[in-house]
Formats: C-alpha cells, structure tokens, sequence
C-alpha cells in the first residue's frame, strides 16, 4: 500500500508542529493519530472553511444569519 507523497508530507508537518507546541508530548502510534493528528487537523479545517465561508461571501455565493447566538450559512438567494 502506498501513501500519496503530499500526505505523508502533511501528517509530518502536523506531528512537528504538535511537538513544536508540546515538547513533553509522547504517545503510541493509535494516541498520536487521534490526539495529535485528527485534533489539529480539525482544528486546521475550522480555520479553512471559516477562510473559504469568508470568499464565498465576498463573492456572494454565501450569505449568513444570525439565530440563538450562533451564524448560519447558506446559498445567497438570487437578485
């Protein structure tokens, strides 16, 4: 089985950058995955979709309300 070039390259950067921030840090290969790997990917995707929600409304394709203290995104409705 082989890995394609660019994640392997993605998962070392995201490891080094876990242990950049938590130098203590040690795990076993199932705890590193799930700890540092899922958790910071997820954290890099808030960070993504929020960026791309951002163009997509300066664009706008998107459009946002707010309700119950949180903000909703949907398709602009056509003009």
């Amino acid at each position: 089985m082989s890995i394609n070039y660019h994640y392997q390259t993605d998962v070392v950067v995201l490891i080094k950058h876990y242990l950049e921030e938590h130098p203590q840090s040690e795990d076993t290969i199932k705890g590193i995955t799930q700890w540092w790997v899922k958790q910071q990917k997820f954290a890099d995707s808030l960070i993504a979709v929020d960026n791309a929600l951002k163009i997509l409304a300066m664009q706008g394709d998107v459009c946002s309300v707010e309700r119950n203290n949180k903000t909703y995104y949907r398709l602009t409705k056509s003009k």
